[in-house]
């Protein structure tokens, strides 16, 4: 999971860019809200996709006038479903659907090709917050904690953005012991600075 230190210290580098009106200028921030279709990608997890939601703030700083640093905190409601492929099996986990609460902050390059239309990518690192949840048949956590790397991708329409995000999740389920989960992102963005 991130450290309190190191989000501390990411918000104490954005306020201090703050502190000069040459530099705010060059400095945003907002809030997003949107929906998500999830999927995993393992024998146990390999199904259709689902929905799911997320909401967020959104820092920017522009270090040119059409490039840009932007950092995305957010809560992310991820829902993925396990088949019966492991379901009578000691580590094996129980069929239906699994909601996993993350914690997501992606640290994305911006290209301002027009002034309405960005291009973004960037890596990306997950916390899962509710890893004790989901438990095996013997009892074990099905899914494994800590900070994982992924990345994101996407494009910003005026107020509206769209995201593709990837990353793995390790798991004590039978026979999946890495699962690949696939997420499309759709949402609005409102800039309050």
């Amino acid at each position: 999971m991130l450290n309190s230190l190191a989000i501390r210290q990411i918000l104490l580098i954005l306020l201090c860019l703050l502190t000069g009106n040459n530099v705010f200028s060059q400095v945003g921030f907002g809030v997003k809200l949107g929906g998500n279709l999830s999927g995993a990608d393992a024998l146990s997890f390999r199904s259709s996709k689902r929905l799911g939601v997320q909401a967020g703030v959104v820092m920017s700083y522009h270090f040119l006038p059409n490039m840009a640093i932007q950092v995305e905190p957010t809560f992310n409601l991820t829902r993925v479903r396990a088949n019966s492929e492991t379901v009578h099996e000691t580590n094996g986990i129980d069929k239906g659907n699994k909601a996993l609460h993350f914690f997501d902050l992606p640290v994305l390059f911006r290209l301002d090709v027009t002034p309405g239309f960005a291009l973004l990518g960037g890596a990306e690192f997950n916390s899962l917050l509710n890893e004790d949840r989901y438990r095996l048949q013997n009892g074990e956590l099905a899914f494994k904690g800590g900070t994982r790397l992924g990345y994101t991708v996407g494009l910003e329409l005026g107020k509206f953005y769209f995201r593709y995000r990837g990353f793995e999740r390790s798991t004590n389920v039978h026979r999946s012991w890495t699962t690949m989960i696939q997420q499309y992102q759709v949402g609005v963005r409102w800039r309050i600075l």
